[in-house]
């Protein structure tokens, strides 16, 4: 719903703004993600209120001063006027404040510190709209007291200058460095997780990236990536450099989806590393490395248990088709380790090439004429006299490997390679 819209059927609320991203979003042209609010009333009388006048209000932040309330099956969240937040990550105290400047005076950055009300009348008392024209992410007020007041405030000014194209006024930027060794003492992971998911959807999320690591906070998320800026690469198959820039090109080239992957890909590069004579390093197993250290890394980061399986998979198997053969076995092979998750090497394979990949490689993705999932299964097993045990693992899995091996379909001459492994029925 247009945001004028829903400030119409909020117009019962006491001095209503449009605030935040929302604001920022369409001043600079772009079509906002989320709408949110801020008024004068307490959270218990945006609910009384709301409730009048039949719109359901839900309670998901009254101690912040947050309501949510449902339009037309849309959630909107509107927030009482606040000032002196404090947060460190994890715990926040409030006050509420008596008018929308107060409020802006304790925003993050002048981009943010923006409200319109519902004739489109513009409240900029940092001079937001000159720092939007201006490409400038700056703090509101004094930088070091914006980020102490929320640590958090240190990463998303990297995420929005990328987001935007803009650079971080120089005050700012100096602030930022000088407090980031405390964010991470500060802030939970999840919310930087969070922020990392942010970018991961916007055109470039390299930049922001890249201001991660220079701070320093990017190497103490993911060890395994600290220092590699200084690891050259072949420049026959890597004329881009080093793997730190290697990486972040490829999780700009990956779809948003698999950004995730983009990043952890070469995270096993660090850990193989080889300097040849030439002055560049070679990563001899770097894959399958990398592959070990993803449980780890996906837990630190608190990575959803499905993302898990998936990156290491991608991590394990985004070189074979450059460097395998493509013969009918070792497809099959390559798309049985891949399993479900065939798509997801795909991509990561298709961003690490930069185009550069040769036309066979691509076989490796192609349906193949004969399945792949095995096709002798434990009731075949049972069906011809066997008892359930530990030697149906064995059995299965030599027919299994046969299958993948030859191409077989045949149940029979499946099952006789299954008995050579196996003991015979009782």
């Amino acid at each position: 719903m247009d945001h004028r819209a829903v400030m119409e059927r909020l117009s019962f609320l006491p001095k209503l703004y449009l605030v935040g991203g929302a604001v920022r979003d369409l001043l600079a042209g772009l079509e906002p993600e989320d709408l949110d609010f801020a008024t004068a009333a307490p959270p218990e009388e945006v609910m009384r209120l709301a409730a009048a006048h039949g719109i359901r209000a839900v309670p998901t932040g009254l101690e912040h001063g947050t309501v949510t309330l449902l339009i037309d099956h849309h959630p909107y969240e509107v927030t009482t006027f606040r000032r002196d937040v404090e947060t460190y990550g994890r715990r926040a105290r409030v006050v509420w404040g008596q008018s929308i400047e107060e409020d802006l005076a304790r925003r993050d950055f002048t981009i943010g510190a923006i409200a319109m009300d519902a004739e489109g009348r513009v409240v900029d008392p940092f001079g937001g709209q000159q720092d939007l024209k201006r490409g400038l992410i700056r703090a509101v007020g004094d930088p070091k007291e914006r980020f102490r007041e929320d640590y958090l405030r240190v990463i998303r000014a990297g995420r929005l200058a990328a987001r935007y194209g803009f650079s971080i006024e120089e005050n700012t930027l100096q602030a930022a460095r000088e407090v980031a060794p405390q964010v991470l003492e500060h802030v939970a992971v999840e919310r930087v997780t969070a922020e990392l998911e942010k970018a991961f959807r916007d055109p470039r999320p390299s930049p922001f990236l890249r201001y991660l690591y220079e701070l320093g906070l990017l190497g103490r998320l993911i060890p395994e990536l600290e220092g590699t800026h200084l690891l050259l690469q072949d420049p026959r198959w890597h004329p881009e450099g080093d793997v730190l820039t290697h990486v972040l090109e490829v999780v700009d080239r990956a779809p948003p989806r698999y950004r995730w992957h983009a990043l952890l890909h070469d995270i096993g590069k660090k850990d193989t590393a080889v300097r040849r004579p030439e002055g560049y390093y070679s990563f001899p197993g770097h894959a399958e490395v990398g592959a070990r250290l993803i449980p780890r890394i996906a837990q630190d980061l608190r990575l959803p248990s499905h993302l898990r399986e998936e990156i290491a998979t991608t991590t394990a198997l985004h070189m074979v088709p450059a460097l395998t053969p493509p013969t009918p076995a070792a497809i099959r092979r390559f798309q049985a380790r891949a399993g479900p998750h065939l798509e997801a090497v795909r991509a990561v394979f298709e961003a690490d090439g930069a185009g550069r990949r040769p036309p066979e490689a691509w076989r490796f993705f192609e349906p193949q004429p004969t399945p792949i999932e095995p096709l002798l299964k434990g009731r075949h097993l049972i069906a011809r006299g066997h008892t359930p045990g530990p030697a149906f693992g064995p059995m299965l899995q030599a027919a299994y490997q046969h299958q993948l091996e030859t191409g077989e379909t045949d149940l029979e001459k499946l099952y006789q390679v299954a008995l050579a492994a196996g003991s015979k029925p009782r």
